[in-house]
């Protein structure tokens, strides 16, 4: 049963994350970041740089049918769920903004190893710092990895926008 519901997950994500890509996933990336607000079909085109707007329309539509966005009245555009697949599986989305799980992790890490260090500083000895390198190899580890992750997501977004 376990293993049933697991592999009839696993195509919709695949279909997913393949739908999801390229200048349809540029676009979905503005959408979470105006998250808030509705957006139209000019103001991705010009957003994107886009040659048309049939463009934009093109991928509104796909998104659409995904049923990650949806249309009102006015012809705009407003996010209903947030996808987590790929690149966007990595970020916690806070008001309209992207942060890496990385991030938080690095900053959690940074800080457990700075108040301990901070606390010890008077017996500070080569056993201290034995002892701190494990929290300060992973503090390292998570930092870089949000950096890579990070510079994902700018790429995704970068491609073809104007903003």
């Amino acid at each position: 049963m376990y293993l049933t519901v697991l592999s009839s997950k696993i195509p919709d994500e695949r279909k997913m994350w393949a739908e999801l890509s390229g200048n349809t996933l540029s676009v979905y990336c503005y959408l979470l970041s105006k998250r808030k607000n509705a957006v139209g079909p000019r103001q991705i085109q010009r957003a994107m740089g886009f040659s048309s707007s049939s463009t934009a329309c093109y991928h509104l539509e796909k998104l659409r049918n995904m049923g990650v966005i949806d249309k009102n009245s006015m012809g705009d555009y407003n996010i209903t769920r947030v996808v987590k697949v790929g690149v966007l599986s990595a970020f916690v989305f806070v008001g309209g903004h992207a942060v890496p799980k990385h991030l938080i992790y690095a900053l959690a890490t940074s800080a457990m190893v700075l108040v301990f260090a901070f606390i010890y500083v008077n017996w500070l000895s080569f056993w201290l710092i034995a002892a701190l390198s494990p929290g300060m190899l992973s503090a390292l580890i998570f930092w870089y990895e949000a950096i890579v992750v990070w510079r994902r997501l700018r790429f995704v977004k970068v491609v073809g926008s104007r903003e």
